[in-house]
């Protein structure tokens, strides 16, 4: 059944990489499967970086997307319990990224969290995922 799922998302645009990871994450050990999941939608590779690190430290696995619509494609097929989505994208394109993801019936639970450029990951958002 993996196999078919894994194959339908390839379907749909979802890279295997991101698939096979998240194979590998859960079936490596209890602990990393214990781990929430969460996707950091962000232009910028170093603030990318910087916020996969704090959720890291915090106890996060991390998916990481450089586009909208890369999140959106990564959101509906790992289905995170976290988006943070970057304001550099836009006003226009986080408002519709935010949107699409809350119209989409598998991703509408999700909470997307839109954080200005620089800012660090609040305390609060942390919780949210727990």
């Amino acid at each position: 059944m993996f196999l078919l799922t894994c194959a339908a998302r390839r379907e749909r645009g979802c890279g295997v990489s991101e698939l096979q990871t998240a194979a590998v994450d859960s079936t490596h050990s209890a602990v990393a499967a214990a781990l929430p999941l969460a996707l950091v939608a962000d232009p910028n590779a170093a603030s990318r970086s910087w916020r996969a690190d704090q959720l890291e430290e915090r106890g996060f696995r991390v998916v990481l997307a450089r586009t909208p619509f890369e999140a959106i494609v990564k959101a509906s097929c790992l289905l995170p319990r976290l988006i943070l989505l970057d304001t550099s994208f836009g006003r226009a394109a986080a408002d519709e990224t935010a949107e699409l993801l809350k119209t989409c019936p598998s991703t509408a639970h999700i909470p997307v969290v839109r954080l200005p450029v620089g800012r660090r990951v609040p305390k609060r958002v942390l919780g949210m995922a727990r």
